[in-house]
């Protein structure tokens, strides 16, 4: 079975075609099958079209095309509609109850009038019939908010629209009413008008009820009335009627596709905001992967004071005019941070580079060996922030990392040499995964940092010390599958370890500042370090 379509009149319809396999007849090869092509009767597609308006615009979008009624080509979509919109739907019809029993109240009230003052014979059946309808509405708005209404509603409608026809027409029972013809007609309007604007029916429903109410009101009172019956009276009447359910239709038709028209704007509006909401999510995961959160935050919150905002609008104001001359902006111009830059102190740095690597890549393509060192990088990354430490950077088989920094905390060492063990725990089962034989070195310093943001382009968070370049040194000196740490690291850390001491590291650095150079204070005359081992950790 095989589905074509074709276009007609712009409109793509779907046209159900049979093709039948059968082995070769007389005349053709027997390994040969001949098929046969079958397409639906041309009669069977007009038949099954539906009627559609193409000269007039759509009323909404997803619209189903229809005038008389409106909805949703799609029926999930008309579905939720009706679910979003019967609190609204309810509340509406909850009115038509209120307005019929007030009016019930009324009228009851007037027969009772009537038979003060004009003796009426026929009033009391006229005010129980009030008092009937006034306990009417107000069992169906009991009704109303039990639990079995928002199943049936339309059954409930139905219910009131066929009772109102039977209680408008029910004067003419008797042969001198107490209402007079006019009184009747405008109870008529009332009820037609109900039926159109707030009944929760089909405008085919509301049109079949308002027609039978009106032709059969009219029959009765020509019955009742021989003057109706003149031609005069009829054209009269039919052409009041006419205007009353044209505008009744009008109404329908305008009410409904406001609905609609609405809830798709309102539908749009919300999944724009979604949308905006998904990439606003993104680009703070982006920004959180290029900073510390903490960083990231107050990037994106940072707010000017009211004076410096005024300055800096001058600023800008003269900036602009600049820029208008130069015809362009400065490439790579950041305009949405200020340079910032922190002391931190008691902050632990973590360097770890991979033994074998050279190895590793000697017998590997790049595509493979970038695999697997972001395989490798990957699962550092988890213990990253397992163990409460902050990525800095890799540089190129070297993982660097800190703790205690930007947000400063005590066990800033303990965290960083429970990375480091980590760090040789997950090398050892990447080794299992990937057949290789590498291992990792890991060397912890503790000192003092400068941390921020740095560059305009591809700008990065960093922290930059003396300290930095001890830790970098503590790894290079460093013993395989150990984690190498000061002696500054072992202060904050000495009853969580079992420790061996290690090689004495010179801790002398030398910087320029302008032209002269001088030497900066060593943390001591000799750095002496020890060596975490994995195989005598203890809690």
């Amino acid at each position: 079975m095989a589905n074509a379509s074709s276009c007609s009149n712009g409109e793509p319809s779907k046209k159900e075609t049979r093709v039948n396999f059968e082995p070769g007849t007389s005349g053709i090869e027997s390994d040969q099958v001949e098929v046969t092509i079958h397409n639906a009767s041309r009669s069977n597609g007009l038949r099954n079209r539906k009627p559609s308006y193409h000269f007039l615009p759509k009323p909404f979008e997803r619209s189903n095309g229809s005038l008389m009624n409106p909805k949703f080509d799609s029926k999930v979509l008309e579905n939720h509609l009706v679910k979003c919109y019967f609190p609204q739907v309810r509340r509406l019809f909850r009115h038509i109850l209120y307005y019929v029993a007030i009016a019930s109240c009324c009228w009851a009230l007037f027969f009772i009038l009537m038979r003060v003052v004009h003796g009426s014979d026929h009033w009391v059946y006229f005010v129980i019939g009030s008092i009937v309808s006034f306990l009417t509405m107000i069992g169906l708005l009991l009704f109303t908010r039990s639990p079995k209404y928002e199943r049936h509603p339309r059954m409930v409608a139905l219910f009131l629209a066929v009772f109102l026809i039977i209680v408008i027409q029910l004067p003419f029972i008797f042969k001198d009413a107490d209402i007079s013809p006019v009184g009747t007609f405008f109870g008529v309007v009332e009820i037609l008008i109900l039926l159109y604007s707030f009944f929760p029916i089909t405008l085919f429903t509301a049109a079949g009820f308002g027609g039978f109410l009106s032709i059969s009101y009219e029959i009765l009172i020509a019955l009742r009335y021989e003057k109706m019956q003149s031609a005069q009276y009829i054209i009269c009447k039919l052409l009041l009627h006419f205007i009353i359910h044209f505008i009744g239709c009008f109404m329908y038709i305008m009410t409904n596709t406001r609905m609609r028209s609405n809830f798709s704007k309102i539908c749009q509006s919300v999944s724009a905001q979604e949308e905006l909401k998904r990439e606003r999510e993104t680009k703070e995961k982006m920004i959180h992967s290029l900073m510390p959160q903490h960083v990231a935050n107050m990037v994106m919150a940072t707010h000017p004071s009211k004076d410096e905002a005024d300055a800096e609008d001058e600023a800008d104001k003269a900036e602009k005019k600049n820029r208008s001359k130069k015809g362009r902006s400065v490439r790579g111009e950041i305009i949405f941070r200020k340079f910032q830059m922190d002391e931190m102190k008691n902050v632990s740095i973590l360097f770890a580079d991979i033994v074998g690597f050279t190895k590793m890549s000697s017998n590997k393509t790049a595509e493979r060996l970038v695999s697997q060192l972001n395989d490798l990088f990957g699962r550092f990354d988890l213990l990253c922030n397992e163990s409460g430490c902050e990525k800095i950077s890799t540089l190129g088989d070297c993982y660097y990392c800190v703790s205690g920094c930007p947000n400063p905390r005590p066990d800033h060492a303990i965290c960083c040499v429970e990375m480091g063990l980590s760090m040789v725990i997950a090398i050892k089962a990447f080794d299992e995964d990937h057949n290789e034989e590498v291992n990792m070195r890991v060397g912890v310093h503790t000192g003092t940092v400068l941390c921020g943001i740095v560059g305009t382009v591809r700008f990065k968070f960093d922290v930059w010390s003396n300290d930095v370049t001890l830790a970098n040194t503590m790894e290079s000196t460093g013993e395989p599958g150990k984690v190498h740490i000061s002696e500054s690291t072992r202060d904050f850390c000495i009853d969580e370890y079992e420790m061996e001491e290690g090689e004495e590291v010179p801790g002398g650095i030398t910087l320029s500042d302008g032209e002269s150079l001088r030497m900066w204070p060593t943390v001591s005359e000799c750095l002496v370090c020890f060596c975490v081992s994995i195989s005598v950790l203890c809690a």
